[in-house]
């Protein structure tokens, strides 16, 4: 951990000098990013943690091109971890079509790589099913197209990509669930996937999505497990607008996941053989206020947030078992448009109700 900050350090200065020595407007170069720190407590415990760096370079080479990668520094295991989010370079064919490659944020869903950005997330975590051990990856390494279309006063979005996918796992443990970010392949054969979204309204205040993934052989390479498919469709939603009358402004946005993966014969320790119907649903719904419109400046930085969120796992898989529904209530306030201070309180059943305060600086 000593030698890679400083590494990290070193390269940002030499991009930065490198930038400089350039030619006017031919090499432009831009820290972006933000910062994070978490306060939590229940009845049993209580303490400072989820600490978060998260730089992000971005990089115009040209009119055509374009770079951007993110760094992640954090301790939510109790220990500083650094880890490449996504790295990813990017080509303008034209004002319709870019093209991409390299390691990137999730085109599966809305939720992960958009809306569960922490300036953007109006709670200090993920609702269940959308984070860690849920349906679907935090980043993607691969290639792709993305754009979009107007269609008179319409939008229209799209997002296609393949990718090295998800990678079955066969553990006792952790049989018939994924490792979504491995940096390379178990195997020669790719996921390919997309979004398409629509947004209905001259102003833009609505857009509905679409996604998919499929990927046919998540299996070891030469493996029994190689033939093993995954198939994940996912639909969102996000709508925000202005109410004059109110003095208010809304914002709705929720999004469904559902999972397949093909039936497999798993092994406990003890040589069993055993086999479960491997599906899950993931969905979650948001509603927020802010009186954006308020002649009083405190008042109008303030926003009243709640979720619900409920994911479905397998029953007789070993990380399955019952379904988790989750409740999260948040009163924030606007430091500024992208620093945010988080108040909130997240009810789940048979679990300690949490008490959770985050406050987040983008820069």
């Amino acid at each position: 951990m000593k030698k890679v900050i400083p590494l990290i350090i070193c390269l940002t200065a030499v991009s930065m000098l490198s930038a400089q020595t350039k030619s006017p407007g031919e090499n432009k170069f831009v820290i972006l990013g933000n910062a994070e720190a978490t306060y939590s407590a229940n009845k049993g415990e209580a303490s400072f943690g989820d600490l978060n760096f998260k730089p992000i370079f971005l990089w115009k080479i040209s009119d055509k091109l374009f770079a951007e990668a993110e760094v992640e520094i954090e301790t939510g295991d109790g220990a500083v971890d650094v880890g490449l989010e996504y790295a990813n370079m990017c080509y303008m064919v034209n004002p319709y079509l870019i093209l991409h490659a390299g390691r990137f944020l999730p085109k599966f869903g809305a939720y992960r790589g958009r809306m569960g950005e922490g300036f953007i997330n109006r709670f200090s975590g993920s609702p269940t099913g959308f984070g860690d051990g849920g349906i679907g990856a935090m980043n993607e390494t691969g290639v792709g197209a993305l754009g979009a279309i107007p269609i008179g006063d319409m939008k229209l979005n799209y997002d296609f990509y393949i990718s090295n996918g998800p990678q079955l796992l066969t553990d006792e443990e952790n049989a018939g669930q994924f490792e979504y970010e491995a940096y390379t392949s178990n195997n020669k054969y790719a996921a390919a996937g997309g979004r398409i979204a629509i947004l209905p309204f001259a102003n833009s205040s609505l857009e509905i999505g679409y996604s998919f993934q499929n990927k046919s052989k998540t299996g070891d390479a030469e493996s029994p497990y190689l033939n093993t498919g995954v198939h994940m469709q996912a639909v969102d939603l996000n709508y925000f607008h202005n109410i004059p009358g109110i003095k208010c402004t809304i914002r709705l946005i929720g999004e469904l996941k559902y999972q397949k993966t093909d039936d497999q014969t798993y092994f406990k320790e003890d040589s069993t053989e055993y086999t479960f119907t491997n599906k899950a649903t993931a969905y979650y719904a948001c509603a927020t206020i802010r009186p954006s419109l308020a002649d009083s400046k405190f008042v109008r930085n303030l926003e009243l947030a709640g979720r619900y969120s409920f994911f479905n796992r397998p029953n007789d898989a070993p990380w399955g078992g019952s379904n988790i529904s989750q409740f999260e209530v948040a009163l924030d306030y606007w430091l500024k448009w992208n620093c945010l201070l988080k108040l909130g309180l997240e009810k789940q059943k048979d679990i300690p109700d949490v008490f959770s305060a985050q406050i987040v600086f983008g820069f």
